[in-house]
């Protein structure tokens, strides 16, 4: 069963649109899984993966209750920007112990830490669903990158997709999600790294396997 909810809305006032699916009655207990595309408005091919993993559930329903934010950055995205309408950077607006005021160009983390509406819709859905494998989409590396106890996780749907597993992007990342639920919260935080910036089948094709793993298989 699915069902469609909205979370929260942007800056601007536009929907932030989920759709939460429910196990089939006969599924091993698991926490619940988030999915979420498109943080950064310039990584549409993430919408894609979102969506086509969408379609997917619709014919056969995951093994726990999973939620699917296919676009977080809605104003972003419909405006061709990576930051969203205040010009931040969501991926820095998060309430993590490393959250810092001091940023490099096109970093802006906020005013405050979570001081914007689409940070704050995440955020609220994952402390009241319980959530804890989160999965965020994102381009334009070819890793399958882990934070908190995620290690287990990435390494697999590395395997799945044939792309390389690493628990370091390579450069500091303040104010992160993964920093806030994977280093703070020890969650399992997977960061699913596809090379294509642009909207490109591939970015699916070549992760299909690993998403729907990471959603029926493991506890």
């Amino acid at each position: 069963m699915a069902r469609d909810e909205v979370i929260g809305t942007t800056v601007s006032g536009r929907p932030i649109e989920a759709i939460v699916f429910s196990p089939p009655r006969y599924a091993k207990p698991r926490p619940p899984a988030i999915v979420f595309g498109a943080i950064h408005g310039d990584e549409p091919a993430t919408r894609l993966q979102a969506e086509r993993l969408i379609e997917e559930l619709l014919d056969r329903p995951p093994g726990r209750e999973t939620w699917i934010i296919p676009v977080v950055n809605v104003d972003g995205l419909l405006g061709g920007s990576k930051n969203n309408a205040r010009d931040v950077d969501l991926n820095r607006n998060f309430a993590a112990a490393n959250w810092a005021a001091t940023y490099q160009g096109g970093y802006c983390p906020g005013a405050t830490p979570e001081s914007e509406p689409e940070t704050q819709a995440l955020a609220s859905l994952i402390d009241r669903s319980g959530a804890e494998r989160l999965i965020a989409l994102h381009a334009t590396f070819r890793v399958m990158n882990w934070d908190g106890r995620g290690q287990a996780l990435a390494e697999e749907m590395a395997r799945l997709a044939g792309y390389p597993a690493a628990g370091d992007i390579g450069y500091p990342t303040p104010g992160s999600f993964g920093s806030k639920y994977g280093l703070d919260r020890g969650l399992e935080v997977v960061t699913v790294e596809v090379p294509y910036l642009e909207v490109d089948e591939r970015a699916w094709t070549d992760t299909r396997t690993a998403l729907r793993w990471a959603l029926d298989l493991p506890s």
